[in-house]
């Protein structure tokens, strides 16, 4: 008699290996990770659905606005987490 299988479907967002990259913007993944014609303004929504992790080091260069603190979160899947 075969046994159910309990489980749970693969969820990248909860696997305990996260595969992330240092940045989103970068001119060769235009056309080749990204999809042609993906404005430039939409890449991390499209990079945050893509990976498990992508780092953020804006505030090393300066002080970021809240404003643009605010356009990314709204950008980023709600499964994301900030630190």
């Amino acid at each position: 008699m075969a046994s159910k299988s309990t489980t749970a479907p693969h969820n990248p967002h909860n696997a305990g290996i996260r595969v992330g990259v240092g940045g989103w913007t970068f001119e060769p993944w235009r056309n080749n990770f990204y999809p042609e014609g993906l404005a430039q303004t939409r890449e991390l929504e499209y990079a945050s659905r893509q990976l498990t992790a992508i780092e953020i080091n804006g505030t090393f260069y300066g002080s970021q606005k809240p404003s643009s603190s605010r356009s990314g979160a709204t950008r980023r899947p709600t499964t994301s987490c900030s630190r």
